[in-house]
């Protein structure tokens, strides 16, 4: 829907020429007040914030299309990480901690011009509780005076700034929808029961994802999953769905609780798995959640069979990451689907969970084998549970779990005839991990005891970086692993 545009010049492009003037204007004040006057720099910093955010965040009433905001996002995530990486321009960035911030800042500006342009009051709201509502978080957390803090992820937060962070962003939402109803008309009117559901709703999801964010990531992932939230809340409510929406909230609440208490999922694995159970059963129901949802289980049951000796040890309970690594991918097609519907994109969808049950049972599965398994690429016996080890038993349980994922499609729906194209993909995809992993994944050593480890951090210490590509850890390897899933499911239908 198309807003009222208030343009101050006949052609645009004056006005975006005058935002960009403002904003490094507004960024060479913030250095003066830095250098010269010994502002603090966190204060400096958050002022950029609130203004930039607030700015920005009436570029929908400013602009008539969306290609003005998308150069001037991209232009300052050029200028940001070059004055991160040369340390340059300390007012927008300098913090007590080394954070990414500025970067996801205009990368997630970018997205939400990108994909929710059409969705003006989305775009606006997830800005302003970025803008906003972090801020007050970020406030309330210092301003405490003996905060009671924690730790999910790397990060230490506060109870009392996640408090903030929820009031701030119901409010924002609540109040925002409402002026909206009450300045254009019935197209914004939601029904208050909804609208209060619709805030709680968003502002608990907000809340989780800046509590499991770290190194400034909260910027990108938090006016996101604002966006998705808002979107998935009003739309099932349309669709007469949100009862089905709020009882899944209420019972994987319950689910992933277990699955933290049976050790299969960290404090930062429950929060995005949670996080990711909403946004695919919000996008897709039932359908789409139970594919994943078995892979989830039955995966988590199978890592915790008793392990015979002389074997590799891998991450005890599964993180953000490595959530991420599995799931991410199956997530992002669930909300293409979600906005831009498209039955074969299902059978995508399956392809990447396949490949990645595939993987992980081959993993699980192989490890129960009385012998030791070889090196795709070297041809020699090495430790089970080494990246790249390849067995029967394990190729077995990797054929099994693109099987399950196959058949639970056939049942929703899927056409029988294509059961075969799932079993090849994902069976196929772990080869690739397996490739991958034996090939360029990156090995450690650790200080402490010396072992060889895929782990960047072992005996609660920095591990040197032995062999491989730094950056292609075992996560990596996960995530290409699902990705590879997609490519081949591509090339056979």
């Amino acid at each position: 829907m198309q807003l009222p545009i208030w343009q101050p010049f006949i052609d645009e492009w004056y006005t975006f020429a005058l935002f960009l003037l403002f904003i490094f204007i507004l960024i060479g004040i913030s250095e003066f007040a830095q250098s010269i006057l010994r502002w603090n720099p966190e204060f400096s910093r958050k002022l950029v914030h609130l203004v930039v955010g607030t700015i920005v965040s009436a570029c929908p009433f400013i602009f008539k299309s969306n290609i003005p905001p998308i150069l001037l996002a991209g232009i300052f995530i050029f200028i940001n990480a070059l004055a991160l990486k040369t340390d340059k321009f300390k007012g927008i960035h300098s913090t007590d901690r080394f954070s990414y911030g500025t970067v996801y800042f205009p990368i997630a500006f970018l997205i939400l011009a990108l994909f929710w342009w059409e969705k003006p009051i989305t775009l606006i709201l997830s800005m302003l509780i970025m803008t906003f509502s972090d801020t007050i978080a970020a406030v309330i957390g210092e301003r405490t005076t003996q905060p009671r803090q924690f730790r999910i992820w790397e990060d230490i937060k506060s109870v009392e700034g996640c408090l903030g962070m929820f009031l701030s962003s119901f409010m924002v939402i609540y109040i925002g929808t409402d002026l909206f109803a009450w300045l254009f008309g019935a197209a914004f009117f939601i029904p208050l029961p909804i609208l209060i559901g619709a805030s709680g709703f968003v502002a608990m999801i907000v809340t989780l994802s800046e509590a499991v964010s770290s190194k400034g990531s909260d910027n990108f992932s938090v006016p996101i999953m604002a966006a998705l939230s808002y979107d998935i809340f009003l739309i099932n409510y349309t669709h007469g769905t949100l009862d089905n929406l709020l009882v899944w909230a209420i019972t994987s609440a319950i689910v992933f609780y277990g699955a933290y208490k049976f050790k299969s999922l960290s404090e930062s694995g429950v929060i995005s798995a949670y996080a990711m159970g909403i946004i695919i059963f919000g996008t897709g129901g039932f359908i789409w959640i139970t594919p994943i949802l078995i892979f989830f289980v039955l995966s988590s049951a199978l890592s915790k069979l008793p392990k015979t000796e002389n074997t590799l040890q891998k991450y005890p309970r599964r993180d953000i990451i490595q959530v991420i690594a599995n799931g991410g991918a199956a997530t992002i097609i669930s909300v293409i689907n979600f906005y831009y519907p498209n039955n074969q994109l299902f059978i995508v969808y399956l392809a990447a969970i396949a490949a990645a049950t595939a993987d992980t049972w081959a993993s699980e599965i192989g490890l129960l084998s009385p012998w030791n398994p070889i090196h795709i690429t070297k041809l020699k016996t090495v430790v089970k549970g080494t990246s790249g080890g390849i067995s029967l038993l394990g190729t077995l349980g990797s054929v099994l779990g693109a099987t399950l994922i196959g058949i639970t499609g056939i049942i929703l729906g899927l056409p029988a005839s294509l059961l075969g194209i799932i079993i090849i993909t994902g069976t196929a995809g772990s080869l690739v991990d397996s490739l991958i992993g034996g090939s360029i994944q990156a090995n450690f050593q650790c200080t402490e005891c010396n072992n060889i480890t895929e782990k960047r951090k072992h005996c609660n210490l920095p591990s040197k970086h032995v062999s491989g590509l730094y950056i292609v850890d075992n996560d990596m390897v996960n995530f290409l692993n699902t990705i590879s899933g997609i490519i081949i499911v591509l090339f056979l239908v």
